[in-house]
């Protein structure tokens, strides 16, 4: 009988927490950098040696996890966003990888935000304030060298807010510019159009 009561002691407390929880929501500002891209978005780069790459955007997601009282989650379940993108350059990870992952814990705390394009990219730990030592007029310049990082890993990536990767040079110095960013099959931008920081 005790153990009867005990377990429906448990059911209550995590019914009871599920219900207080309250769902962090990301601000204008923060979804901004989840909103330069949609699936089925196209980025086309050239290099400084005429060589072209393309990376598609296959997935964009806003979510909250399940929620897990007491050990993950505590009074706010957090919301994440991602972009997921492919490249033929992704070695180990044929599906697709990460090109931005945000997360905001709780509403009144920094939102955490990766960029990550092929192989390589920054965190910051609050979105807010994070960018600024970044910022080159209307494009961030991500510092991620890395000295262990293969050549053709980016060591630069260049980001602007309504473009997102606009350039991106190799440990190599191979220089990789947006030449197109084609958005349902419409061709939103070109190479005459795109403020790439230089």
């Amino acid at each position: 009988m005790c153990k009867i009561n005990y377990l429906c002691l448990i059911v209550f407390v995590l019914a009871f927490s599920e219900g207080c929880v309250q769902k962090t929501v990301f601000n204008e500002e923060e979804l901004r950098w989840l909103n330069v891209y949609n699936a089925g978005d196209t980025l086309i780069f050239q290099s400084s040696n005429h060589d072209l790459d393309t990376s598609i955007i296959v997935k964009k997601s806003i979510y909250y996890p399940e929620y897990m009282p007491i050990e993950v989650h505590g009074r706010y379940l957090p919301q994440h966003g991602e972009v997921w993108y492919k490249n033929k350059n992704f070695k180990y990870h044929p599906d697709g990888g990460q090109l931005i992952s945000m997360i905001k814990r709780e509403p009144k705390k920094a939102t955490v935000i990766d960029i990550d394009y092929l192989y390589n990219g920054v965190i910051v730990p609050d979105l807010s304030t994070g960018f600024k030592k970044y910022r080159q007029g209307k494009v961030y310049a991500l510092d991620c060298f890395n000295e262990r990082a293969k050549n053709d890993v980016p060591k630069m990536i260049y980001w602007q807010e309504d473009s997102g990767v606009v350039k991106y040079i190799t440990h190599s110095n191979v220089e990789w510019n947006l030449i197109a960013l084609i958005r349902a099959h419409i061709i939103l931008k070109d190479s005459s159009h795109i403020n790439n920081g230089n």
